[in-house]
C-alpha cells in the first residue's frame, strides 16, 4: 500500500524522534482524549465515587460489577433475589471482555461505582488509540490519524451511551473495519503458509478477543466481513478468495457462541424462560438506524439553531428512542455523504486511494442498508432471530468509515493543492482545527446542578443503607416493596427500572429480595406474595428469614402513605429508618429485636415455599388439596394438583366465568392422571342464551353434558375408563358478551360460571 503522505525522513537519522513518532504521538493522543473526556463529563465536579447517572440501566450494570467482585462471575448472587438467589443465566450477556475488565477495575479500586467510572473514562483513550492505528494502516498521516482518533472517541455516542456502559468501548469498530478492508483487498489470509504463523495467530487471537466485547459489534463486524468477501469474490471469481471472509466470520461467531455456552446449558437443564429478554421482530423497526439521525446535529448542541433542529425532529417524528444517540457529527456527516457520492459516481484516483475509498463506501453502504429501519435487519429478525434488534448501534462503524473518508479527502486536497510545499504545517493546522471543531460540535456542557443532585441522591441512599446495617445484624435479609420484576420491566408510578437495586449496591453485609429472575420460581413467589395483604406478606417474609422491610415511596401513587400507615399498625412501631431525601423507608420485622430464624442452606425453591407455607407459580398462589376436596373457584389461586387452567376469567366472590376471549374451551390440566372411574361434581350456572343449553364435558374419549340454569346448581356425571386422561374440557355452547346484550359494558364473552368442581371416587 502506498502512503500518500510526505515521509518524515528525520526519523531515520534520529532514533529518539522515530520512537516518539511511533509511540509518543499515540501516547499524547491517549492523554488528550482522557483529559478532554474527563473535562466534558464534569471535570473537577466529577466525583469518581458517584456515577454520572444514578438510575435505569446504570443501576443494572453496577449490580453486575458488584456481583463480579463478590463472586467468580456475574451469573449468580446470594445477596440478590434472597432467599432464592439471583441468577442471570436467562439473560445472555456475551460481553465477557468488558465484565472481566470491570471485575479487575472493581477489585483494584474497591468499588463497583469507581470501576464503572474508570471503565467509562478508559474508553476515551482506548477508542482513540484503536482509531489512530487503523487510520495509520489506511496510510493516513500521523497528524490526521491523531485527529481522526480524537474525533472518533468523542463522538456524541460516547457521552450519550453512558447508561449502556459496554457500548462506550467501541474500539472494536475500527478494528473490524480494518479486517474487512484486508478481506476486500486480499491481504488477510489464514491458510497461506508463506505468511508467518505468528502473524496468522495474532489475527485469530485478535478476532477472538473482539468477539468478547459485545455481540452487536461482533454482529456488525460479521456483516462487514461478508460484504467484503462478496465483493472480493465478485472481483476475483475464485472460491479461494472467500476463505478469509468465512474463517474470520467463523472465529467471531465461535467466540460469541462460547460466551453463550453457560446460558445454553442452563436453558437445557431448566427449560426456556419466556419472560426474560423477550424480543419481537417488530422491535427491529423501532430501534433501527435512521439516516436522518446520523446527519442531524447531536441533542443539546452548543449552537442553539442546531439544538432546536434536533429537538424539532426528536419531538415530532416517530420512532425516536435510543437511536437519537447516533449522530455522526459534522465531520463524519461530510464523509458519510462523500462516500455515497463516491459509490454512485467514482472518480479517477490512484489505485491505493481508490481501493480505500471503494472499501469504505461499500462497507458504509452495506451496514446502512442492513441496519436502517425497513432494511435487511427486518428480514433477518423475521427469518433468523429477533435478538439483534438495535441496528442504530452500528452508528460507530459508520462514524469511523465516514471520519476516515473525510480525512482521506482533506489529505488528498492538501497533497494535490497549492499547499503541497508546506504540507506538514498545513496538515498540523488542519488537524488541530478538526479536533477543536469536534469538541464544539460533538460534545455538550455538563450540568453541574444535575451532577450535584445525583451526588446528593447517591449519598442519601448510601447513608440510609448504612442505617439499616446498624439496625439489623450482618447477614440479614431485607424484603423489598413494591414488587418489581427483574430485569427489563416498565416503571411503577415514579419507581424506575432497577431502582430497587440501590439497596444491594450500597450494602456490604445484607441480602435483598429484589433481583430474582422473572419467569422463574422465586419471581412467581414474590409476584404472588405482593398481591397478598401486608399482614400476610410480613408473616411469610418472617418465615423465610427476612429481618426488615425496605419500601420505596416512589413505587406508590400516594407516595406510600397507606402502606406505611398499615405497616406501622401491624408492627406496632413507626419506621426504624428514613432516608435523608425522604424517599426510602425501613421497618424492622424482628419481634422485640429478636433475630428471625434463617432458612437452612441449599433449599430448592419448592422447599423454600413449603417452609414459608406459601406456594406460587406462573398461575399465581397455590394451595394444597385433594381431588375429593376439589377446586374452589371463589378463592385466589389453584390447588397444587392442577398444572394449568385456561379459558376462565378472573376470580369473583361467587366463582369464575368462562371467557371465550381467553379460550373458547375451558381446560383443566391435572398434574397426575385422573382415576379410571369417578364421579365428576360441579356447581355451575349459565349466562344469557346459554341458560338451558347443554354444556359438553370431555375427559379422554368420553363426552357427557349438563344443562345449567340461571342460578347456581350442582351437577354430577359419572365417567368410566378414562384411560389415564389428565385433562378436563368444558365446552360452552354460546359465549356472548354482556355488552352485546346491552346488559353492561363488560366485553368478556361469557357462557358458564363455575363455583366449585370436585371428583368422587366411584364405588
Amino acid at each position: 500500500m502506498t502512503d500518500l503522505t510526505v515521509k518524515d525522513t528525520s526519523a531515520v537519522h534520529s532514533p529518539i524522534k522515530g520512537k516518539f513518532l511511533v509511540w509518543g504521538i499515540p501516547t499524547v493522543l491517549a492523554l488528550v482524549s482522557l483529559v478532554v473526556g474527563w473535562w466534558m463529563v464534569g471535570g473537577r465536579h466529577f466525583d469518581l465515587n458517584v456515577p454520572l447517572i444514578y438510575s435505569g440501566d446504570v443501576l443494572l450494570i453496577l449490580s453486575w460489577i458488584k456481583r463480579a467482585m463478590e463472586n467468580p462471575w456475574i451469573f449468580h448472587s446470594t445477596l440478590m433475589g434472597a432467599p432464592f438467589g439471583g441468577y442471570l443465566y436467562d439473560y445472555p450477556i456475551p460481553d465477557s471482555g468488558s465484565i472481566l475488565a470491570l471485575k479487575i477495575f472493581g477489585i483494584l479500586s474497591g468499588s463497583a461505582t469507581r470501576a464503572f467510572n474508570i471503565y467509562f473514562l478508559a474508553g476515551f483513550p482506548i477508542n482513540a488509540i484503536a482509531g489512530y492505528f487503523v487510520l495509520r494502516r489506511f496510510s493516513i498521516s500521523r497528524v490526521f490519524s491523531f485527529a481522526g482518533g480524537f474525533v472518533f472517541t468523542i463522538l456524541p455516542f460516547h457521552f450519550l451511551r453512558y447508561p449502556h456502559l459496554f457500548y462506550t468501548w467501541y474500539f472494536a469498530a475500527p478494528i473490524f473495519i480494518w479486517f474487512s478492508y484486508r478481506i476486500y483487498v486480499g491481504d488477510l489470509t489464514f491458510t497461506d503458509k508463506r505468511r508467518h504463523l505468528a502473524k496468522r495467530a495474532i489475527d485469530v487471537v485478535t478476532l477472538a478477543i473482539l468477539s468478547c466485547f459485545g455481540v452487536y459489534y461482533s454482529f456488525f463486524g460479521v456483516i462487514a466481513f461478508l460484504t467484503a468477501g462478496v465483493v472480493r469474490y465478485a472481483r476475483t471469481r475464485t472460491i479461494a478468495s472467500t476463505y478469509a471472509c468465512l474463517i474470520a466470520t467463523a472465529i467471531v461467531s465461535t467466540g460469541i457462541v462460547v460466551n453463550l455456552v453457560p446460558n445454553a446449558i442452563y436453558r437445557i437443564e431448566h427449560g426456556a424462560n419466556q419472560e426474560a429478554a423477550d424480543r419481537s421482530p417488530v422491535e427491529t423497526e423501532i430501534y433501527g438506524l435512521k439516516i436522518a439521525q446520523l446527519l442531524l446535529p447531536r441533542p443539546e448542541h452548543r449552537f442553539r439553531p442546531f439544538a432546536k433542529l434536533n429537538f424539532k425532529y426528536s419531538s415530532t417524528f416517530p420512532l425516536v428512542n435510543e437511536n437519537g444517540t447516533s449522530s455522526l457529527g459534522l465531520i463524519g456527516s461530510v464523509g458519510f455523504i462523500a462516500l455515497f457520492i463516491f459509490l454512485i459516481a467514482p472518480r479517477q484516483s490512484k489505485e491505493g486511494e481508490r481501493d480505500r475509498l471503494n472499501a469504505l463506501a461499500v462497507l458504509t453502504f452495506s451496514l446502512t442498508l442492513f441496519c436502517t429501519i425497513g432494511g435487511f435487519s427486518t428480514v433477518f429478525s423475521l427469518l433468523i432471530s429477533p435478538m439483534m434488534r438495535a441496528g442504530n448501534r452500528a452508528s460507530v462503524f459508520l462514524a469511523f468509515t465516514s471520519i476516515a473518508a473525510t480525512l482521506l479527502l482533506i489529505e488528498q486536497r492538501l497533497i494535490y493543492g497549492k499547499v503541497r510545499n508546506n504540507l506538514t504545517r498545513s496538515a498540523t493546522v488542519a488537524s488541530v482545527a478538526l479536533c477543536a471543531f469536534a469538541v464544539w460540535d460533538q460534545t455538550a456542557s455538563t450540568s453541574t446542578d444535575y451532577l450535584n443532585a445525583t451526588q446528593a441522591e447517591y449519598h442519601s441512599d448510601a447513608q440510609f443503607v448504612g442505617k439499616i446495617e446498624r439496625i439489623v445484624p450482618p447477614g440479614s435479609a431485607i424484603y423489598q416493596l413494591p414488587y418489581a420484576g427483574f430485569p427489563e420491566t416498565p416503571p411503577i408510578n415514579a419507581l424506575q427500572p432497577y431502582d430497587l437495586a440501590r439497596g444491594y449496591l450500597h450494602s456490604s453485609s445484607l441480602a435483598w429480595s429484589y433481583g430474582v429472575m422473572k419467569g422463574r420460581s422465586g419471581d412467581f413467589f414474590f409476584r404472588a406474595l405482593a398481591r397478598e395483604p401486608l399482614e400476610r406478606q410480613i408473616e411469610v417474609a418472617r418465615k423465610v428469614g427476612f429481618s426488615g422491610l425496605y419500601l420505596d415511596r416512589h413505587g406508590y401513587a400516594d407516595n406510600g402513605a397507606a402502606e406505611e400507615a398499615e405497616l406501622t399498625h401491624i408492627l406496632g412501631s413507626p419506621p426504624a429508618a428514613i432516608s435523608e431525601n425522604g424517599r426510602l423507608v425501613f421497618f424492622d420485622l424482628r419481634v422485640n429485636g429478636k433475630n428471625v430464624d434463617k432458612l437452612p442452606a441449599n433449599l430448592s425453591p419448592a422447599q423454600i415455599m413449603e417452609h414459608a407455607g406459601f406456594i406460587a407459580d406462573a398461575r399465581g398462589v397455590r394451595y394444597h388439596g385433594s381431588l375429593a376436596e376439589g377446586i374452589d373457584f371463589t378463592r385466589q389461586g389453584l390447588p397444587t394438583f392442577l398444572d394449568d387452567v385456561n379459558g376462565l376469567s378472573v376470580p369473583e366472590s361467587w366463582g369464575r366465568w368462562s371467557d371465550a376471549n381467553v379460550s373458547p374451551v375451558v381446560t383443566l390440566q391435572f398434574a397426575q392422571p385422573l382415576p379410571n372411574h369417578f364421579i365428576l361434581h360441579l356447581r355451575a350456572q349459565a349466562f344469557g342464551p346459554n341458560v338451558g343449553q347443554p354444556v359438553g364435558v370431555a375427559i379422554g374419549q368420553q363426552v357427557q353434558s349438563f344443562v345449567p340454569a340461571a342460578d347456581m346448581r350442582e351437577f354430577s356425571m359419572q365417567f368410566e375408563g378414562v384411560n389415564g386422561a389428565q385433562r378436563i374440557e368444558i365446552r360452552p355452547p354460546q359465549p356472548v358478551s354482556p355488552t352485546s346484550l346491552g346488559v353492561s359494558p363488560d366485553t368478556r364473552k361469557l357462557a358458564v360460571g363455575i363455583q366449585r368442581l370436585w371428583i368422587e371416587a366411584a364405588p
